[in-house]
C-alpha cells in the first residue's frame, strides 16, 4: 500500500494538485480536457432538448457539472483497457469513446475531429434517441450504453451493479496475462451497496488491475452521504478490503489527473486494487433539466457555490492563472466543441428513415448452432464402466478445463477437500487459483464476476452450493446475466453456466432446499435443465459449453451416489438443447416430470405396469419458457387422454401450473394473453416496446384468433 494515500490516522489522505503537477501535464493535454469536458456538456445540453420534445424514452441522467472526472481519468487508459459505467454515464461513454477515437496529439485549435469520433457521438445520440443506428440498435437507450471497440463494455443501471462486471473483466485480463486495466465509475450512493463491499474484497483477494471511480456529487438521488454512510470519507470503506484509497476535491483537476495517473501506472507494475473518491457536484436534478432546489432537497445558495467550481470554469480560470491558456483560445475551443457536436446531431437519421434491424424476440436468445445437434449414439458398441452422477459431473467438468483455456471453474470450496472436483479426484492443482478458483461467502459479488468475465469471452462455470443462494445473488443473475443482449442490443452475451444443488430429502431446511428451477423460469434469457442422468447430464453440459446464453443446471443430491455405466463417448457427446424427451411409452396416462422426479415417474410406472396400468413418462429436459416443447407434450397426452405432471419442487416454487395452464388452455381452447407475451423482456425502444406490451388492440387480435379457431 503507498503510504502518501494513508494519513497517519489511517484515514484516506486528500491529493492536492501543484503548480509543478499543472506544467508537468501541460497545455496540450488540458486543451483535450477542455474540449472533451465542453464536447460532453454540449451533448447532454442537446439531449436536454430533445427530452423537453418528448424524444428520449425513458429517464435522462445528465453528468453536467460531473464531465471533468471521467476526462481526466480515461485519459490515462490504453487501448486494451476497459470501462464499466454506471446509470448516469453518457461522461463515462464519451469520455473514453474520445480518449480511443482521437490521437494525443490532436489539437482542438487547429485540427478537424477525426470521422471515428464523430461516428461515434451520432451513434450515441442514435442509440439514446431510440434509432436503430444506434451505437447498440437503439435497443438499450440512455442508461444501458455499450461500445466495446472503444473499451467501453457497458453502463448498468442498477446502482452498484456494475462492479462486479468490472472484477470480471479484470479478472479475464488476469487469466489472459493482458496488462489491460479496467475502470469502475460508481456514484457515493452505490458504496453502500453489498455489491461494493463484496467486489473489493473479491479484487483485493485476487489482486485485480481494478480501479473504482467513486462521483461523489453529495447526493444519492437526494439523499446526502453523510445521512447514508456511517464512515466517511467514503474512499476510506475501500481500505477495509486492502485497497489502495485517494480522495480528490472538486476543481483540483491537476491533482486528479495525477492521482488518475499514479494509481493506474502503479497497478499495471502489479500494486492491485484502488479506489478514487472525487468530489464533485451535478448541476441538475437526479433526472431532467431542473435544479434540485426546484424539488426542494437543496438550497439555491449550495447549488450557486458550485457553479463557481464548475469544471468549465475552474478549469480555464486555473490554467490561465498559470499561462497555459488564453481566454481566446478558451472560447475557441468551447466553440470547436459545440460545432462538433451539432454536426453529429444533424448526421442522426430522423426516426421514420431507418427500420429496426432487430425484434423484439430476437434478444433473448443466441442462434442456434449445428454443432448442438445430438450426436450419433453408439450405445452398447464401444465399452463401458461405472461411475456415480458425482463423479460423472466431475469429469465432465474436468474435462472442459482440460479442453479449453477460456473455461474456468468458480465457487466456494471448489478447490477444497470438500469440494465435488477434489472428492471424485479430479482436481488439476495446476489450474487452482488461475482458472479454479475458491470464492468467498459472497454469492452476489462472484456471481456478477462470472458475467463480466463472460462478457469477455471467457466460459464461466459457477457452483451455487445450494439453489437457495441464487436468491442472494438474485441481482446479478436476473437484472445482469439473464437480460444483457437485452440491454446492449445483443451487441453483448453473458454465457455463464451455474450450477446449483438441490439437497431433497437430506434434511437441509427451508434456506438450503429451495428448487430454483421456477425462479429462473420465471425471469427472462435463461436455460434451465435438471439432468435426470449422467448421460444427459454431460450432453447437456457440453452443449452449454458451447451456447451463447446463460445455462442453470439443477443437480438433485439424492441421485449424486447413484450408480451408471457411461462410456467414453458419453463425455463428449452433445445434445441438444431443445424438445422433450419420451423415456417410456405408455397408453393410459402422461406422467411429465424432470430430474429426480423422472426416475420417480419410471418407478411409478413400473408398479402401475404390475397393476394394468400403462404410464407414459416424458423428461421435459428444458424447462425455460421459450425452450418448452409443446409438441412433445400435446402430442403424448393426445395418445394417452391423461397427464400428471410430477415437479419436484415445493407448490409455490412449481413450474407445473404454468405448464398445466398453458397446456389446458392449448387443448380447450383456452388462451392466455399477458403482458410481454412475446418475450419477457421489456425494452427501452419505444417500437420495441410496443412489440411486447399488450393492449386493447391485442385483445381483440386474440379474441379473433380464438373463435376462428374454434
Amino acid at each position: 500500500m503507498r503510504n502518501e494515500y494513508i494519513e497517519a490516522s489511517g484515514r484516506v489522505a486528500l491529493q492536492h494538485g501543484e503548480p509543478s503537477d499543472l506544467r508537468h501535464i501541460g497545455r496540450a493535454v488540458f486543451r483535450r480536457t477542455l474540449f472533451d469536458m465542453a464536447t460532453i456538456r454540449a451533448f447532454e445540453q442537446r439531449l436536454l432538448q430533445c427530452a423537453d420534445r418528448g424524444e428520449v424514452s425513458g429517464p435522462l441522467h445528465t453528468s453536467i457539472g460531473q464531465e471533468g472526472v471521467a476526462v481526466a481519468v480515461c485519459r490515462h487508459l490504453r487501448d486494451g483497457d476497459q470501462v464499466i459505467g454506471t446509470h448516469r454515464s453518457h461522461h463515462h461513454f464519451l469520455a473514453q469513446g474520445l480518449a480511443r477515437t482521437v490521437a494525443d496529439a490532436w489539437n482542438p485549435l487547429t485540427d478537424a475531429p477525426p470521422a471515428a469520433a464523430e461516428a461515434l457521438l451520432t451513434s450515441a445520440f442514435a442509440e439514446i434517441l431510440g434509432r436503430p443506428t444506434g451505437v447498440n440498435h437503439g435497443v438499450g437507450g440512455s442508461m444501458h450504453l455499450r461500445h466495446e471497440k472503444v473499451g467501453f463494455m457497458g453502463s448498468s443501471a442498477i446502482v452498484g451493479g456494475g462492479i462486479p462486471l468490472a472484477a470480471g473483466l479484470a479478472y479475464a485480463n488476469r487469466l489472459r496475462e493482458t496488462g489491460a486495466c479496467v475502470v469502475c465509475f460508481i456514484g457515493d450512493g452505490a458504496v453502500n451497496q453489498g455489491t461494493f463491499h463484496e467486489t473489493a474484497n473479491l479484487a483485493g483477494v485476487l489482486g485485480l488491475s481494478l480501479l473504482i471511480v467513486v462521483e461523489n456529487n453529495g447526493y444519492a438521488e437526494a439523499t446526502r452521504p453523510e445521512e447514508a454512510s456511517a464512515v466517511l470519507p467514503l474512499a476510506s470503506q475501500g481500505l477495509a478490503h486492502g485497497l489502495r484509497a485517494a480522495a480528490v476535491e472538486g476543481g483540483d483537476h491537476a491533482g486528479l489527473h495525477r492521482t488518475a495517473e499514479d494509481l493506474l501506472s502503479s497497478m499495471r507494475r502489479g500494486a492491485g486494487p484502488a479506489i478514487i473518491e472525487v468530489d464533485t457536484y451535478r448541476h441538475f436534478d437526479h433526472t431532467g433539466p431542473q435544479r434540485g432546489s426546484a424539488v426542494g432537497y437543496r438550497s439555491t445558495a449550495e447549488e450557486d457555490a458550485w457553479l463557481e467550481r464548475d469544471p468549465m470554469a475552474s478549469l480555464p480560470r486555473t490554467l490561465a492563472a498559470h499561462g497555459l491558456l488564453t481566454a481566446d483560445e478558451d472560447e475557441a475551443i468551447r466553440a470547436a466543441a459545440t460545432a462538433f457536436v451539432e454536426r453529429a446531431f444533424d448526421a442522426t437519421p430522423a426516426p421514420s428513415t431507418v427500420p429496426p434491424v432487430l425484434d423484439v424476440r430476437t434478444l433473448l436468445r443466441g442462434p442456434a448452432r449445428e454443432e448442438r445437434e445430438e450426436q450419433a449414439s453408439t450405445e452398447g458398441q464401444a465399452p463401458r464402466t461405472k461411475w456415480t452422477f458425482k463423479n460423472a459431473i466431475a469429469e465432465g467438468i474436468a474435462g472442459a478445463l482440460r479442453d479449453s483455456p477460456d473455461v474456468v471453474f468458480l465457487g466456494e470450496e471448489v478447490a477444497n477437500p470438500g469440494g465435488l472436483l477434489w472428492q471424485a479426484g479430479r482436481l488439476d492443482r495446476n489450474l487452482v487459483g488461475s482458472r479454479i478458483v475458491n470464492m468467498p461467502i459472497s454469492e452476489a459479488g462472484f456471481v456478477g464476476m462470472s458475467c463480466g468475465a463472460a462478457m469477455a469471452g471467457v466460459r464461466p462455470v459457477v457452483e451455487l452450493m445450494y439453489g437457495s443462494f441464487a436468491l442472494i445473488a438474485a441481482d446479478q443473475l436476473f437484472n445482469h446475466i439473464g437480460v444483457i443482449r437485452a440491454l446492449y442490443g445483443n451487441t453483448a452475451q453473458a454465457p455463464v453456466i451455474v450450477r446449483a444443488k438441490v439437497p431433497i430429502g437430506r434434511g437441509y431446511g427451508p434456506q438450503h432446499g429451495l428448487n430454483p428451477a421456477g425462479l429462473f423460469t420465471s425471469f427472462p434469457g435463461w436455460r434451465v435443465y435438471a439432468p435426470a442422468d449422467p448421460r444427459e447430464y454431460l450432453g447437456t453440459l457440453n452443449s452449454a459449453l458451447r451456447c451463447d446464453d446463460p445455462v442453470l443446471l439443477i443437480e438433485f443430491a439424492s441421485l449424486y451416489d447413484e450408480v451408471f455405466e457411461l462410456s467414453e463417448d458419453d463425455f463428449t457427446r452433445r445434445l441438444p438443447l431443445e424438445g422433450a424427451w419420451v423415456v417410456s411409452e405408455g397408453t393410459d396416462v402422461s406422467v411429465f416430470s424432470y430430474g429426480i422426479g423422472v426416475n420417480w415417474a419410471r418407478a411409478a410406472a413400473d408398479e402401475l405396469a404390475a397393476a394394468g396400468r400403462s404410464a407414459e413418462v416424458v423428461d421435459l429436459r428444458a424447462l425455460d419458457t421459450l425452450s418448452t416443447d409443446w409438441a412433445t407434450l400435446e402430442s403424448s397426452l393426445a395418445r394417452t387422454g391423461h397427464g400428471l405432471f410430477v415437479d419436484p419442487a415445493a407448490r409455490g416454487q412449481s413450474i407445473a401450473p404454468r405448464l398445466i395452464a398453458d397446456l389446458v388452455g392449448r387443448q380447450a381452447g383456452v388462451h392466455r394473453l399477458s403482458y410481454l407475451a412475446c418475450a419477457d423482456v421489456q425494452p427501452v425502444t419505444p417500437v420495441l416496446e410496443q412489440q411486447a406490451v399488450i393492449g386493447t388492440a391485442d385483445i381483440v387480435d386474440a379474441v379473433h384468433e380464438l373463435l376462428k379457431a374454434h
